[in-house]
């Protein structure tokens, strides 16, 4: 069996599930879906708000899974405070993988740090537990799991773990530079793995990318991995840095058949721009999800989320 054996779905889109036009806390934006069916058969859908300083905080809506359009509660409230003063993660919090690990229910998660010289933030990644169901979530540790070391000299994010026969693999964004456009500067990253026993302690599979890329000014983020019959199929965003334009996501998709080595398609991901509208100028942040018979595609929409999210089911 090879990666070439595995075939791609085509997504039809559904619609706007829900957007943020401000309220008593959050402000804007619905970024980084991640789908958690909870023990009542309702499904959860995680995601990050800004708030009025423009940060990122955790929360969700509850839909009906047979209907993801129709939301039956909205919270508006985070679910995770920010970090201490001066930790990883006080800037602001993007969720990016739940999975279950030893009997408990992990949450992976990029923590956001503000800078004031040279670049705007650093990444590093986070660990959380969830309680209550998903109405919780705990800080395991103040400080990150994963950040910058010598194998990562500029950022870490965008973590997704499976959790496969008690071996847990990762798949997160790791950059490669930062580059300057006039007077602004943008990061470059793609894609790495690593494994770990505890889920705690991780060691970074290979020095090289698993997600190769396409031209030196390319950033691919936030990928989501789904392992079948047949090998591995990873969706991701990924976009240019020169322009503002050139800075719109698309969903990209490549195929594995290990999880270590991968072939971009990106033409085949089977969900593209629509014509006008909250997901015209971008699509990204896809999240994967099977109930039953139906298979659905979470992403967010124009500027990172401030278009809101919306699904698509495969056909």
């Amino acid at each position: 069996m090879t990666s070439s054996d595995i075939s791609l779905p085509t997504w039809e889109k559904k619609g706007r599930i829900f957007s943020r036009e401000g309220g008593p806390f959050f402000k804007t934006h619905a970024m980084r879906v991640i789908p958690y069916i909870r023990e009542n058969g309702e499904l959860r859908l995680f995601f990050s708000s800004r708030c009025a300083d423009d940060m990122m905080h955790p929360t969700f809506i509850d839909v009906d899974p047979e209907n993801p359009m129709d939301v039956i509660y909205v919270s508006e409230k985070p679910l995770m405070a920010l970090g201490l003063h001066g930790t990883f993660d006080d800037s602001g919090i993007t969720m990016g993988s739940i999975v279950k690990v030893a009997g408990k229910t992990y949450c992976y998660y990029t923590g956001w740090k503000r800078r004031r010289y040279n670049v705007p933030f650093e990444l590093s990644i986070g660990l959380a537990e969830v309680k209550d169901d998903g109405d919780r979530f705990e800080k395991l540790y103040n400080g990150p799991i994963l950040s910058q070391d010598y194998n990562h000299p500029y950022l870490v994010a965008g973590p997704y773990v499976l959790n496969e026969d008690d071996c847990l693999k990762m798949w997160y964004c790791s950059g490669t530079s930062w580059v300057a456009y006039g007077d602004a500067v943008e990061p470059i990253y793609t894609v790495f793995s690593a494994k770990s026993e505890d889920g705690i302690n991780w060691k970074q599979d290979s020095p090289k990318p698993c997600i190769k890329y396409n031209n030196d000014r390319e950033v691919i983020s936030a990928p989501w991995v789904c392992c079948t019959p047949s090998g591995y199929v990873m969706y991701y965003p990924f976009r240019q840095s020169e322009t503002a334009v050139l800075k719109r996501y698309s969903i990209g998709v490549a195929v594995s058949s290990d999880g270590m080595n991968w072939v971009r398609k990106d033409e085949k991901a089977g969900i593209e721009k629509s014509k006008e509208g909250w997901d015209s100028e971008m699509v990204c942040y896809p999240a994967i999800f099977k109930h039953g018979e139906k298979e659905y595609l979470f992403y967010s929409g124009n500027r990172v989320g401030l278009g809101g999210i919306g699904y698509a089911v495969s056909v």
